[in-house]
């Protein structure tokens, strides 16, 4: 798949342990190679929200509290938000 970075993933990356960030780049590479959702490892979910988007939260490893807001569009994914499991509902999708 296709993907695309909005500069608020960006910003939410840096501020994230090394350790995440490691695991950010694993799950960067699991998304190029797939062909669909349905192919990654990970727990994906659609989210509620704006009925015009199809919004998606990928939850990274099975013990951690962080999240990725990413949105769906043809065969590109847009990677928008990379927030804790309290803020990533909060601030993603866009309630408009």
């Amino acid at each position: 798949m296709k993907i695309e970075i909005h500069t608020s993933f960006g910003r939410d990356a840096k501020k994230l342990p090394e350790s995440v960030q490691k695991e950010l780049k694993e799950i960067y590479e699991a998304i190029e190679y797939a062909q669909s959702l349905d192919d990654l490892s990970y727990s994906v979910k659609k989210m509620e929200g704006n009925k015009k988007l199809k919004a998606f939260r990928l939850r990274l490893s099975e013990h951690s509290d962080y999240r990725i807001g990413f949105y769906l569009e043809a065969d590109t994914v847009v990677l928008s938000r990379v927030l804790s499991r309290k803020d990533i509902y909060k601030k993603f999708p866009p309630k408009k």
